[in-house]
């Protein structure tokens, strides 16, 4: 298993909230289609029919898309962060999104991910936020995952899950709704919907 970093603003637009809320990562270079049924060999024509690209910055462009989808592989890891958080992610398989416009600054090349916590940045240890400092779209971590010390911070559970959605696009108005209902479940005749909603009320206070 192997740890990655990529970076979540692409052409100067944030992609965090999307990638945490939509539980995927992706890439640029929308107009190549699905490179995945391209031999790598043809790769290069196939940037070059699409894209005005020096020759200098060719052979990286083809790397980054190589790491992303051939040398990532199901079950690595993969980080991304904001100016608090570093979340960290298992990675599922590549897939070409061609529902999306192929417009400049699209994701059409995409990996699924499940979430599987948060950490504070200023938690992170050194090897860690050179990982994330990297200026590259992705960054590979090259020691063993075991010196990133992530494990105290991935306990999946549905208090994680809710952390991690929750630091994008659900404001406290929200929130407090939610809480509303699930107060409203407690006086259900249903004895599950009392006990589920009581467990989700008991978490939401642990956090």
């Amino acid at each position: 298993m192997n740890l990655f970093h990529i970076q979540s603003t692409i052409h100067g637009t944030d992609r965090t909230a999307a990638f945490l809320e939509d539980n995927f990562i992706g890439i640029d270079w929308p107009a190549t289609g699905d490179l995945e049924q391209l031999p790598v060999e043809e790769w290069k024509e196939q940037i070059r029919q699409h894209y005005v690209i020096p020759e200098s910055e060719l052979s990286g462009v083809i790397g980054t898309l190589q790491t992303f989808i051939n040398i990532i592989q199901d079950g690595d890891h993969v980080l991304i962060h904001d100016d608090e958080w570093v979340y960290v992610g298992d990675v599922g398989d590549y897939f070409y999104d061609d529902s999306v416009s192929i417009r400049e600054g699209s994701i059409c090349h995409r990996r699924g991910v499940t979430w599987l916590g948060r950490i504070p940045l200023t938690e992170i240890n050194d090897k860690v936020l050179a990982l994330i400092s990297n200026a590259s779209i992705i960054s590979t971590f090259e020691y063993p995952l075991s010196q990133a010390q992530l494990d105290p911070w991935l306990t999946r559970t549905p208090e994680t899950e809710t952390a991690v959605q929750h630091s994008f696009g659900v404001d406290d108005g929200t929130v407090q709704e939610a809480l509303g209902v699930l107060k409203n479940a407690l006086q259900s005749e249903d004895e599950e919907l009392r006990i589920r909603a009581a467990t989700a009320i008991l978490q939401y206070a642990k956090k």
